[in-house]
């Protein structure tokens, strides 16, 4: 797999290659192409009062609930827990525009400017950013409005005007996006830590314990931060040490994950007379999911400070959990498919194969017994697949494997309930 950086030197190759054709349309279809996966996730935000973000798209709004669509997934946050929202409006939205349309001829004239933008800066013309982008401020949405004012904080980092991007940062710092203050406060953090603009440390820990000699020496020299690799390590560097600080990691979730501890809770869940309604609630019970929430939180926080960083966490956190609830899985198809009736060896019924008043009662027992099974299990299995349709591409065994086995559930409780009265045997 090719990194960023391999990416960002390709790219540089074909610019080369191409520059008779004097087409900034054609680097920004280059752009497009090859950095698509660098570009920050587009979407509606909310923000809890314990300080959580949850980006994506808002699917439904009650009085109690709101249903919001993320990476990891559809999740719902009662209302009382939500200290705001903040809805993206995607109609016209540039930064919208660009990660969904595919064809630069059919972006809107402002998501093609940003392209060209973005192409300026991959060349190193900085100086003609500003006069280019400047003007689109207030054109769009808000969050256009966070792409544009990124990109020229950028921009300003890599020429070292530093007074112009601490005016920005300060202005970010104050945005009502909670994204922009994240990003804000990680490279306020740097530069005041390292007031010569150079890289020495970060968050106390020296370069030489995350930084390779070469770029060490190169990082000890006044305003390295121009450079772009050094300020990207200082961020890594920065994102590592919030995992590390909090001991939320995926591996940390991953170590945690304790199978039987699943299954006992799952099995609770299903044996639970008391509050029937709570069966159909599988997933809100998993032992893991405090660790795992803030597992996704200290992703979403990478995501914010260093767009594109986030982005394989986000498929390892997911496939953590599917491959550890699979085992739980399995142990509970084989449990279900023991407990249908017609799996089941019942040694009653006359010549004439009629039951009688007592054996009906044990047929409609198991027959109810399965069902109480079948249902906690068919929203296990939906969980899973909703967790695991985030990254079609990537489960699409997973996601096969437990379509079908949803189809055939359905199917043997629509028999078991079909034949749930019967006389005969």
């Amino acid at each position: 797999m090719r990194t960023a950086k391999t990416r960002v030197s390709i790219l540089s190759r074909l610019i080369k290659t191409k520059r008779s054709v004097g087409s900034l349309a054609m680097l920004g279809l280059v752009m497009l192409c090859v950095l698509a996966g660098a570009q920050s996730a587009v979407g509606d935000t909310i923000v809890l009062k314990d300080g959580t973000i949850v980006e994506g798209e808002i699917l439904r709004e009650s009085t109690r609930f709101v249903k919001i669509k993320t990476r990891f997934g559809d999740k719902s946050y009662k209302r009382n827990k939500i200290e705001k929202i903040i809805k993206e409006n995607r109609e016209g939205s540039a930064v919208f525009s660009i990660n969904s349309v595919r064809n630069y001829s059919e972006l809107t004239d402002l998501a093609q400017t940003l392209k060209n933008a973005d192409a300026l800066y991959e060349l190193g013309r900085f100086d003609e950013i500003p006069p280019l982008i400047e003007p689109l401020l207030g054109k769009g949405t808000e969050f256009d409005d966070s792409r544009i004012k990124w990109l020229l904080i950028e921009n300003f980092e890599r020429k070292g005007d530093w007074t112009k991007v601490d005016e920005m940062l300060d202005e970010m710092s104050e945005s009502k996006l909670e994204s922009d203050k994240i990003r804000a406060k990680a490279h306020k953090d740097i530069f005041e830590e390292n007031p010569e603009r150079n890289l020495r440390k970060v968050g106390g820990v020296r370069t030489k314990e995350f930084m390779e000699r070469d770029m060490r020496n190169k990082a000890k020299e006044r305003n390295s931060l121009q450079d772009r690799e050094i300020m990207r390590a200082a961020l890594m560097e920065y994102l590592n040490q919030i995992v590390r600080n909090d001991k939320i990691s995926v591996g940390a979730f991953s170590d945690s994950l304790d199978p039987e501890e699943t299954y006992r809770a799952i099995i609770e869940v299903i044996q639970d007379k008391d509050d029937p309604d709570r069966r159909l609630i599988v997933e809100e019970t998993l032992p893991y999911l405090e660790l795992m929430h803030k597992t996704e939180q200290s992703i979403y926080k990478a995501q914010a400070i260093l767009p594109g960083y986030a982005s394989g966490f986000e498929l390892d956190l997911v496939r953590t959990e599917v491959v550890h609830l699979e085992q739980v899985y399995r142990n509970l198809i084989a449990m279900l498919s023991g407990a249908y009736p017609d799996n089941r060896n019942f040694s009653f019924g006359g010549d004439d194969g009629r039951l009688t008043a007592d054996q009906r009662e044990q047929w409609r027992d198991a027959c109810d017994e399965f069902l109480d099974l079948s249902r906690p299990m068919t929203k296990l299995i939906e969980y899973l697949l909703k967790r695991a349709r985030g990254f079609p591409e990537k489960l699409t065994p997973f996601i096969k494997q437990w379509e079908d086995t949803l189809e055939r559930v359905k199917q043997m409780e629509q028999n078991t309930n079909r034949n749930r009265d019967r006389t005969r045997v």
